[in-house]
């Protein structure tokens, strides 16, 4: 409802104001880099938070996580010293970290705006993680967050100067390129563990076979978000080892001296001149010296591991990025007599889930790939097992409670497939159990998985019975507190099963427990990183992956005699062994600058190699945290609530002239309670507004409600036979709730909001009104009480590869009224709805046809009801240059070729046909500048609609005057559209687009229009 202006200022309502100076447009640019987050409640509302303080800590956590809470403190008040001996700066005043368990995934978070937090999640690394290389988990992501607290708060000089005077708003540490920041936490985390990343063999894989295929990626990618594999983890990667490097060379204080000299920098971006006044040179001079130390490295190592004699095998996919767990298809289970492989793949571009392949179909040739089907549609990184009656167990990441996403065990009948993922023929066998890793006994009366359980991963066993329901479950070795199973796989027989388990100390083992006592007994004990172990069909040999030679290799150990012998002797790296039912056959998971693929090679014991002993100069772990006094008590989320800065914006007014608005957030760090207010001040205006909000994070809905005061100038008041601007004052409340349902494959929200305003001018009344002059005319006043209910569901689908969405539909709609049920002086209502549909298509690879249509009525006799206006982009109240000082955008939801808001009424329509084309992507920038192009793609467009006040269905007619159907109320435009996805200021993304749009109708813009403008696609 158009009842109030837009926010004075409002870069939407008023041409804008162009900046003044280069220094302007660099505040703007740090304003919006170093936003606050808005806050978010940590999961479930039922949960009760309770606060560990130390001298330089508050840790909140959950009721049930106690334990780890009180050791996270005592690490953390031990790793404090340390850092900052390290960086030469302790943050002031004490670091808030919150803990919860409500992932899957091990990861955690880390910002100094507003206040310095960290936020962790409990769940260690999975079995292939890249973090996986750890003494002590906790103690390793504990560093890495508050690493980052250290390095980014380090503020001095004008900034600091700033944020003593607005509050805590700047903080140049942070407008860096990510790859220094992660990198040197990295580093951090590695110098004061016998683990961290820095020592990971698989780290050293990605690195090594960038720089094996002549692929080692430029500054520019690092220093932005590259599209090329490995994404972001190149920020982790090359960072730290790049930094690493530098730290070597040019002394352990290098950084400390970087971080203090940018962390006093008024201009951001300018990282090369920190750097050079610490070591004499750039980053970019830095790093063609980094490369060239990285060539002879890897030459050296590929020497001495082709010395050995290569065991590679040939690739059976094609696919990169993420590859995981092969295991032949059961001989019941096969579609014909050859040998078959079911896998995991998350490529990018087509569904995530598990795949299942030919072993024996003939090799494609160039350019083409092996057949292939996708068998179960999953989002986990799911290991498959097969029942002996062909029946397919896999891990999915489901919905529980309503509340959580968690890995539970599905079961898919034999013969089946679910490509789509809600076939009714999937069987949920565990609800919100934390299951994974699945495998079946021989007999089939047994599963073995891994459960995720407050930060430790059991082994466990239940019954299965024939009818896919899970019975008796119990840990089959119990794990220390902290101790990670992966992988369980049966024997043969099914009286031994094999896992891999991390215990403390960072010790990654195989063992194999008698499945009917519990006992085990170790087949490896050593810093070598064992994982994934199968056994040959006769049961009489192990084969599992290991880092001993510092490259994951694929290991063979006879149970008998305890001999180890190496399998394979790769370049690159070999996972995950899978062996074929004859035990002729070696699958395994390896790796190329691309990511992950199947290979494929003989087994032939004959060609086994010696096994060398395990890495002996790994220093010893870290000792034990000391034991620190702790006290306990229930969270207040007062602490951290209130507002601790100020946010300033000047801009254009309601009332002619600049206006200046003052803000104020708080949220407490657990995310239960938000508040906000607002203070717009404008010369020419009888009073300031005022608002004032508040969001409650603690119940099954999201609930908000904000209060406010504003005053307008309006029109629509005419007396003695004069138009007359009146000052409006109105002061209103809207609450709202909205209510999400989350599906495994889809999402629906559900939101209710109630608005209350009343309104009333303060008309002026000039003396000597001639009693013979026009009727007068007030304007409106009274109460507004707006009911609104709305509904969205999506289940879109991306891809790394295309244009947008690739895949399904995501819908929305919205109904408001006003009336006297609602308690309003007047009666409106407006309904809106919009459906955005797409489609891949089947002759061409990542070209889709997207498809919008929307629409909306409106009614009612309040005179400011809601008014719709359709038409093309603004290029003149919003230029390219605005958008980039503002972050505002042009609406993606156009009619092309035509002025803007050409066409207005009460009700509108509108749909769109695209069919988008990837062009290119470019994935390069200007070495470390913040500007990057990520991708180039192409469209072609038809754009029809049009807004008015009644539709007039006696005028349609088919195939008139060019339309397919036409009405002098709807109008129609073609074009096409080049796109440019940029990133800007490092982090920033941003859609840039050149086009041509021409319209079919009188009201279009003559001759088309040319247009380069930033907006976002549908």
């Amino acid at each position: 409802m158009n009842l109030l202006p837009l926010r004075p200022g409002s870069r939407a309502s008023r041409p804008l104001h162009r900046a003044a100076s280069v220094l302007c447009a660099v505040a703007l640019a740090a304003l919006v880099l170093l936003a606050p987050r808005p806050a978010r409640a940590t999961g479930d509302p039922d949960l009760a938070f309770w606060t560990y303080e130390t001298a330089h800590f508050r840790v909140h956590h959950p009721q049930g996580l106690e334990p780890i809470a009180a050791r996270i403190a005592s690490l953390a008040e031990t790793i404090y010293g340390r850092v900052e001996d390290a960086l030469g700066y302790a943050p002031k005043g004490r670091t808030e970290i919150v803990i919860t368990d409500d992932s899957e995934i091990a990861n955690g978070s880390a910002g100094t705006i507003p206040y310095n937090a960290i936020s962790l999640l409990v769940s260690g690394p999975e079995d292939l993680s890249t973090l996986g290389d750890y003494d002590d988990w906790y103690l390793d992501l504990v560093t890495h967050e508050f690493t980052h607290i250290a390095h980014i708060d380090n503020t001095s000089g004008i900034p600091a100067l700033l944020n003593a005077i607005v509050g805590k708003s700047f903080s140049p540490n942070q407008v860096q390129p990510r790859w220094i920041i992660e990198g040197l936490a990295v580093v951090s985390e590695s110098h004061h563990t016998s683990g961290g990343r820095m020592r990971s063999t698989m780290f050293d894989m990605y690195l090594r076979a960038d720089v094996l295929a002549d692929n080692i990626a430029g500054l520019d990618q690092l220093s932005s978000s590259p599209v090329r594999w490995p994404q972001g983890n190149l920020w982790y990667l090359y960072g730290s080892r790049f930094l690493g490097w530098i730290l070597d060379v040019y002394g352990p204080n290098t950084m400390r001296a970087v971080s203090a000299d940018y962390g006093a920098s008024i201009l951001p971006w300018g990282i090369n001149r920190a750097i050079r006044r610490a070591t004499g040179s750039t980053y970019v001079d830095l790093y063609e010296g980094w490369k060239d130390h990285l060539r002879r490295l890897y030459r050296q190592q590929m020497a001495a591991v082709e010395a050995r004699g290569l065991r590679e095998g040939a690739r059976l996919t094609h696919h990169g990025r993420i590859v995981y767990y092969p295991r032949f298809v059961p001989p019941v289970a096969r579609r014909g007599a050859a040998d078959e492989i079911v896998y995991y793949r998350d490529d990018g571009h087509d569904r995530r889930g598990i795949y299942r392949l030919s072993v024996a179909a003939p090799v494609p040739a160039p350019g083409s790939a092996r057949p292939e089907a996708l068998l179960a549609r999953t989002s986990s990184a799911s290991r498959p097992a097969f029942t002996p009656a062909g029946d397919l167990i896999f891990t999915a990441l489901m919905p529980w409670r309503n509340q959580y996403y968690r890995d539970d065990l599905v079961l898919l009948p034999r013969g089946e497939a679910a490509p789509d993922g809600d076939e009714p023929r999937r069987r949920r066998l565990t609800h919100g159990l934390r299951s994974s890793a699945p495998d079946v006994s021989p007999t089939g009366d047994h599963v073995a998985f891994s459960l995720n359980s407050k930060g430790t991963r059991y082994l466990e066993i239940a019954r299965l019975s024939r009818d896919g329901v899970l019975s008796e479950r119990r840990d089959l070795v119990p794990s220390a507190r902290f101790e990670q199973a992966y992988s369980p796989s049966f024997s043969p027989d099914g009286k031994l099963l094999a896992y891999s388990v991390w215990t403390a100390g960072g010790y990654r083992d195989i063992r194999v427990v008698d499945v009917a006592t519990g006992s085990f007994r170790q087949v490896t004990r050593d810093r070598a990183t064992d994982m994934s172990p199968v056994w040959s069909p006769d049961g009489g040999t192990l084969y599992f992956t290991s880092d001993r030679t510092g490259i994951h290799n694929v290991y063979a150990c006879e149970l008998s005699t305890g001999a180890l012998r190496q399998v394979t002797n790769v370049r690159l790296g070999a996972f995950q062994p899978a062996i074929s039912p004859d035990g002729k056959t070696l699958v395994y998971v390896g790796y190329t600058a691309q990511g992950h693929d199947l290979f494929v090679m003989p087994l032939d014991p004959a060609r086994f190699l010696p096994a060398p002993p395990p890495p002996g100069d790994r220093p010893d772990p870290a000792t034990e945290a000391s034991a620190i006094r702790l006290e306990r008590t229930p969270y207040n989320p007062l602490p951290t609530l209130a507002p601790r800065a100020v946010t300033l914006d000047y801009a254009p007014g309601s009332y002619g002239s600049n206006a200046l608005t003052v803000s104020v957030t708080g949220s407490d760090i657990v995310g239960r309670h938000a508040i906000f207010g607002q203070l717009t001040v404008q010369p020419d205006a009888p009073a300031p507004d005022v608002v004032l909000g508040y969001t409650y994070g603690r119940l099954p809905v999201d609930l908000g409600v904000r209060g406010y005061y504003v005053t307008a100038p309006r029109r629509g008041y005419r007396i003695g036979g004069r138009d007359v601007t009146y000052d409006e004052r109105a002061i209103g409340i809207v609450s709202g709730i909205s209510y999400p349902i989350r599906g495994e494959f889809s999402r629906q929200t559900l939101s209710a909001s109630f608005s209350s305003v009343g309104f009333k001018g303060k008309l002026p009344v000039r003396g000597n009104i001639d009693p013979y002059a026009p009727r007068t005319i007030l304007p409106p006043q009274g109460a507004l009480n707006i009911a609104h209910l709305g509904y969205g569901f999506s289940n879109a689908e991306g891809s790394l590869d295309a244009a947008g969405a690739v895949r399904g539909v995501s819908l929305s709609a919205g109904l408001d009224y006003a009336g006297p049920e609602t308690g309003s002086s007047y009666k409106t209502y407006a309904f809106s709805t919009a459906l955005n549909a797409y489609v891949a298509m089947p002759w061409a690879r990542d070209h889709t046809l997207a498809f919008r249509v929307a629409g909306a009525v409106s009614g009612g006799n309040f005179p400011r009801g809601a008014a719709y206006a359709v038409g093309g982009y603004d290029l003149e109240n919003l230029t390219l240059v605005d958008t980039l000082l503002t972050g505002v955008t042009n609406s993606s939801f156009t009619l092309r070729g035509y002025a803007p808001g050409v066409m207005s009424g009460r009700s509108y329509f509108s749909q769109t046909f695209e069919y988008r084309v990837p062009v290119a992507q470019p994935d390069r920038g200007l070495s470390t500048l913040p500007v990057y192009l990520r991708r180039i793609d192409a469209s072609l467009f038809l754009d029809h609609g049009g807004a008015f006040n009644r539709f007039e269905t006696d005028d349609l007619a088919l195939f008139t005057k060019g339309s397919l159907l036409y009405s002098p109320q709807l109008h129609t435009s073609v074009g096409s559209e080049v796109w440019f996805s940029m990133n800007l200021g490092y982090v920033a993304f941003s859609q840039l687009r050149f086009g041509y749009a021409y319209g079919l109708s009188e009201r279009a813009i003559p001759g088309g229009q040319l247009y380069f403008v930033a907006t976002n696609s549908f």
